[in-house]
Parts: C-alpha cells; structure tokens; sequence
C-alpha cells in the first residue's frame, strides 16, 4: 500500500515574509546564530560543511533555520529541502519542529509513506536508499540536503544518497564527529562550519554541570577483551557485563547513588536491559521499565512518554535512548557499557545534560573495573576537546582519588598540575643546555621536505580551522595513518589539519589518482602529479629510477598518453 503524505502540524499556508517565517520558531541563541553564519558563509564556496555542536544545544533549531531561509546561495539548483535521518525519532523530531517553525506541510519519506510535492521533506534513509524510491527522484528535485547525526555519513548507504544528488549542497550536523576512526568524515564534508564545545555550553549556561562518580566492580575485568572497529568487542563486553554479580553491582550501586534523580541506565544489550529492569523492580517495585531495537514502535514511544513526563524513575535501555531523545528532567546517567569511543559516550552522557527548573548538574555513573592495556572514555574526554592526552589522563586519576568531583573541576586541577610538570622539566632542560655549552659540533647538512598541503595543491588559509580541532594536536591514530601513507607530519599539526589530510588522501585512492608518496616523489623530479593516475605515476617513476631520474618531454608524453 503506497501512502502519499502531505501532512505536519500546520499552521496555514505557507508565510509569505521573514518576519512571519520567524513566528513559529524560537529566536535563535548567540551560537546558534553563529553557527547558522558560519553555515551560510561554507556553503557560499562549499559543496558541503559540517556542523559539530553538543547534544541538548539545539542542532535541530539550526537546521530548521537553514531550511526556513533557503535558498541562502546563488548557486541552489532548487528551492526544495530533503532532511534525513536515520530513526523514528529524529524523523518526528524534525518533522514537528520543522511544521512548527514553518507552517508549511512536510512531506514524509518513511516505509509505505511517500513524500509530494512538499517544499520540505523528511526522510528516513533506510528508505531513501533504496534504489526503487532514490530513483523516484530526480537529481537536481533538492537544493539542499541535511544530514541529521551525520557521523553516519561515511556509510555506503549515506554515501548512496549524497552521491545520487550531486549538485545539491549539503549540511552534516553531529555531536559527535570524531568516530572511530577519526578519518572517515573528512571524506564527505569539504569544510567545518562552526564548533560549540560541551565545555563552552556549560560555562555559557546552556548544558549543566558533570558530577562524575567512577563505580569499580571487581568482576569487570576488561584486560582480555578484544578491540573491534575502535572499540571493545560487543560480544565480548557484554558477555563480561552479563555477570551476575556485576548486575547486582550496577543495580546496588544506581540505587544508592543516584537517590531520586530520573535516571537513564546503558546496557551492553537487550538481553542484559531485560534483566537489570527486572532486577531494578525487584527493589523498587514499578520503579523502571526497559527499551530495546525490538520494542514495538507504538510501546516505545508510549514509553518515552511516560519516563518524560515522569512516570516512573528509570528507563534501562541498548542503543535507543542516545541519538535523538529529549528528555531535560534526566539528572543521572548509568553507563554501564563501558566504551572506548569518545563519540559514543558523548552520545550517552549528553542525555543528561540538557537544563531545567530546579535542576543543577548530572550525575555520572561510570561503572568500571581492570581495563587493562585498554583507554575508556571518561566523562573527563568528552569535556576536553583542547586538552592533550596528558591532562585527560590525570584528569583521571584525579576522579578516581576524589569521588563525586564536578569533571570540568578535575580537568582544572589536571591542567594545572601538568602545567608545573612542564614548568619543572624546561627547568631541567636549560639546565642541561647551559652543562653543555662548551659542546660545539659543526654539522653540514641539507634537506628537502615538502609541505603536504602544498604537495596535494590544499589552501591552507582556505580551510576554516575550527577551535575545537584547531586547538588540538592531532591524534596518535592520525599520526600513524599520515605516517604509513609517506606524509611528513609538518611540526604542530592539529587534529583538525589532520582531518582535512587524511580526506584528501582516502578521495585521491577511491579516484584512483596517484598516492601520496608518488606525488612527492615525482614532484622532487619537477614533474607535475597531482592529476595522474596511479598507475601512470608508477610507469613514470618506474622510468625515472632507469634512466638517472632524467626523462625527455617526448618520453614523458608517450608514457603519460598510456595513462589517459
């Protein structure tokens, strides 16, 4: 049965005026205001861009603003706006505010339902990707597309859609970009628009305090599981969490800790969900219910209801309450699934954060054990974007040693005593320079080292530098990938550089263009490579190494002629 939706919460026909568009949506805030400038300007020049703000910082109320006031370009081949997302409830979420905010219909692109002639539509992209709905579609139908959670984005099934409307410009908005990987995203999005940190949203009012609270059960024992894709191995992890006795541990300790604060309990899996409800009730009789992928939809969102409008205390839930629920009242978090990815649990801490009435910070609870040679991501991680390794890691040690301490606290008390560490160890090392001043050596040496950006023809000054990657040096995983493709890291190197870098490199190799260390080298011999092939740079380089790096501009013709 085919379903043709032309329906939202409608409030008239379309506005005719600006000042009408702004009367079903709130005012924007400061950064919001920021951001949706700073989204206006990338996609003057950019195909795509990214947004990168915290959960609870209103991303949805930005993207509704792009939507309201498109066409914001000379170059929008339509007036028309796909919105897609990936769950039920993003797609509700932006349909409403989307209606709200416009007054206009909303075209809904989901299962048995297809979207009209709507200016705006929303789409679930399971659907989307479908060859038999995708094609529906002309390429050019939208002007402009918005991911909703786009960390997703490097997918093949995102990557589907993204492709199918090329000329279309493009929004990502996220929390959370930095996956696993920390590479894929800088494969799809050209330019970073604007940055809110977690720790600016606090301090400017928007986001509460963390109260964080490490809780050490004996039983998690951590040290023998695998890694998978960047983070503990499901099976494993759950398996090790599924113990009895760390149940009744997660259980004892919620209970005390959390006192009457709404809570929100993460599991490693629906099996594990099912029993720590049951084993919550058993103390607490009606006190928590439990939500999984296989919940029915309609007992979901009934649910989700209840627990919002507090109808009972905690809702234990695997992999739904963490992308798209709203619920300010939360004033506990339980994470018990214990992550290594920082974006996972920014993810599932930032459930918590949103402000209320009466409400003054979120209770963290980080149920931990023997981690072994692994590095789990803390409350302190997902405040500090800008801090080295370092800090993080006595950050730390500082809330283990002071229970109930405010993360950003321990953050402060890290940055500090790393500071006079610092400050001890430049000490040491004039000293050292002043021993050996009388040591003189005479060295002749010379060099030649290419500027990777200026090698793979990247304007530096071009590229928006964010403050949440400008701020930081870039990642040992970065490093070693940059490393292993032949790139000379150029001293100072940010994360955010690294970013663009890596994207850069992974779109030459699905191009099939020349790699990285093709290009420098024949760029070392004069010889322009940017635009080869790879295997025509082999041929030449192959060339080269036979004939004393010398070639005619017949040869070079002749070789390059085989490439085209």
């Amino acid at each position: 049965m085919q379903l043709v939706l032309d329906f939202s919460p409608s409030k008239g026909a379309p506005c005719s005026s600006t000042d009408e568009l702004f009367q079903g949506a709130e005012p924007l805030r400061p950064y919001q205001v920021s951001a949706f400038d700073g989204i206006k300007r990338e996609l003057k020049t950019n195909r795509s861009t990214l947004l990168v703000m915290p959960t609870g910082c209103g991303k949805t109320r930005v993207f509704v603003q792009a939507a309201i006031e498109w066409p914001f370009v000379e170059s929008a081949v339509s007036k028309r706006v796909l919105v897609l997302a990936h769950r039920d409830e993003l797609l509700q979420q932006a349909r409403t505010k989307l209606g709200d905010a416009t007054g206009e219909l909303i075209g809904l692109e989901q299962s048995d339902y297809y979207a009209g002639s709507e200016r705006i539509v929303v789409s679930s992209i399971q659907t989307l990707s479908r060859e038999n709905r995708l094609t529906r579609w002309r390429p050019n139908d939208f002007g402009l597309i918005i991911f909703d959670e786009a960390h997703h984005c490097p997918s093949p099934t995102w990557q589907r859609v993204y492709k199918y409307f090329s000329e279309a410009k493009s929004i990502g908005v996220t929390a959370t970009p930095d996956r696993a990987d920390e590479t894929a995203m800088g494969t799809v999005f050209e330019s970073v628009a604007y940055v809110y940190e977690i720790a600016d949203a606090m301090k400017d009012g928007w986001l509460c305090p963390i109260v964080v609270r490490q809780v050490h059960v004996n039983e998690i024992d951590l040290s023998h599981c695998k890694e998978v894709a960047g983070d503990l191995s499901p099976a494993e992890l759950d398996a090790i969490m599924a113990v009895e006795k760390v149940l009744h541990a997660v259980v004892r300790a919620t209970i005390a800790e959390a006192g009457d604060r709404r809570t929100i309990v993460y599991t490693t899996s629906v099996d594990n969900t099912k029993r720590l409800a049951e084993m919550f009730n058993r103390v607490q009789p009606g006190s928590t219910f439990s939500v999984d992928g296989g919940t029915p939809i309609d007992l979901r969102r009934s649910l989700l209801d209840r627990f919002s409008k507090g109808g009972f205390q905690r809702l234990v839930n695997c992999g739904i309450a963490t992308e798209g629920y709203n619920n300010p009242e939360v004033s506990c978090i339980a994470q018990a699934r214990p992550t290594k990815s920082r974006g996972l649990h920014a993810q599932i801490i930032g459930r918590g954060l949103r402000i209320c009435e009466g409400k003054k910070d979120c209770l963290v609870l980080e149920f931990t054990g023997n981690s072994g040679m692994h590095r789990l991501a803390t409350s302190c991680d997902i405040l500090g974007g800008n801090y080295p390794d370092e800090v993080l890691q006595s950050a730390v040690r500082i809330v283990k040693s002071k229970p109930g301490i405010r993360a950003d606290v321990a953050l402060k008390e890290a940055e500090e005593e790393e500071r006079q560490k610092a400050a001890a160890a430049a000490a040491a090392a004039a000293a050292e320079v002043v021993k050996r001043a009388g040591i003189i050596a005479n060295v002749s040496y010379s060099t030649f080292e290419l500027d990777p950006f200026q090698c793979l023809h990247i304007n530096s000054n071009k590229v928006q530098w964010s403050e949440r990657f400008g701020g930081a040096i870039a990642t040992k995983s970065q490093l070693d990938l940059l490393v292993h493709k032949g790139v000379k890291i150029p001293d100072g190197l940010t994360k955010q550089q690294a970013f663009v870098l890596i994207g850069a490199l992974k779109k030459r190799e699905a191009l099939g263009l020349a790699s990285y260390r093709q290009v420098q080298c024949l760029t070392r011999a004069n010889i322009p490579a940017l635009k080869l092939r790879f295997e025509t740079a082999n041929r030449l380089i192959a060339h080269l190494h036979s004939h004393g790096w010398k070639i005619t501009p017949a040869e070079y013709q002749e070789i390059v002629s085989k490439g085209v």
